[in-house]
């Protein structure tokens, strides 16, 4: 998941006469709802092509929660605050935001649904994996209508997101690097979230539960471009390790870091916004790039001393 940058002019169809009258029709029908009743079953609006078409252009073509690309037939319009119901509360969802602007996110199944999904951990071995994969899935995750909150629910036509304190990243609203953490360094590319002064941020933590960003389909496709980023950072680290093993020549170490360095800049294109989950790419290339500036400081003293 990375920060997004949601365009600023609406797409025409949400504010056509069609998407106004539909908002009104929802309006009425919640003059008499009472907790226990159907939410409104009319919304349609939001899933119009203009629509679609800008929300997967912000956000390159990828969900925007997982960054996996988003698949003919496999695109959903999310409503960031669902629209219709708000899990364990006897709330009527958020219907009067279904359909603005700012509460529309590009989603897969996968993230949006409740479906039955495995998870995966960073302790779980290959052969725990593959056993996990051999069983039919039985437990429910993804996000459906779960909307966790630290502070009072938003109640009808409110729209104070901050005051609502939604444990759910919106990475339209803010940056979701520093509320999540990756685990490179384990067998398999596992998102957990980050540990700060005051422990592990519960929104990186709900945001993982709820979206199921380690569920096993997503950890192994992401293990696959995780497996090439290593694959390549040994590369370079052998090549430059033979280099600097066969000459003492100053001017022969700074070539090899040079090269050295260029390699790390080829793995940078694989964290560009537009590239599948270029967040796990970038937060590898980061950790490389650090290793390798601290391993060229080293040498470098040696090499003066």
């Amino acid at each position: 998941m990375i920060f997004v940058e949601r365009s600023a002019e609406e797409p025409a169809s949400l504010s056509a006469a069609a998407t106004v009258q539909q908002q009104q029709d929802a309006a009425d029908y919640y003059e008499t709802w009472s907790p226990g009743d159907a939410g409104f079953g009319g919304f349609d609006r939001y899933k119009q092509n203009d629509i679609k078409v800008e929300l997967k252009r912000i956000f390159h073509q990828k969900c925007a929660y997982c960054e996996k690309k988003l698949e003919k037939g496999f695109f959903e319009v999310e409503h960031y605050r669902p629209k219709s119901a708000a899990l364990g509360n006897p709330h009527p969802g958020y219907w009067w935001l279904a359909l603005k602007w700012n509460n529309l996110l590009p989603t897969c199944p996968g993230c949006n649904k409740g479906l039955r999904q495995h998870i995966v951990t960073a302790e779980m071995t290959v052969t725990e994996v593959e056993a996990l994969q051999a069983a039919a899935p039985t437990t429910v995750h993804g996000k459906a209508v779960q909307f966790p909150v630290g502070g009072p629910r938003l109640l009808a036509n409110e729209d104070n997101h901050d005051a609502e304190e939604p444990f759910i990243i919106d990475p339209t609203r803010i940056d979701p690097c520093p509320e999540l953490h990756w685990r490179n360094d384990a067998t398999y590319s596992v998102l957990e979230p980050a540990v700060g002064n005051s422990g592990p941020s519960i929104r990186g933590s709900e945001t993982i539960r709820c979206l199921a960003l380690n569920r096993i389909e997503l950890v192994q496709a992401r293990t696959a471009k995780l497996s090439f980023l290593k694959a390549t950072r040994e590369r370079i680290m052998h090549d430059l390790e033979t280099g600097l093993a066969t000459s003492s020549d100053p001017a022969m170490l700074a070539l090899h870091l040079q090269y050295a360095m260029r390699g790390v800049d080829s793995l940078k294109l694989l964290a560009e916004p537009d590239q599948p989950f270029s967040a796990m790419a970038q937060a590898f290339v980061d950790d490389f790039a650090d290793e390798l500036r601290e391993y060229i400081a080293t040498r470098t003293a040696v090499v003066e001393a």
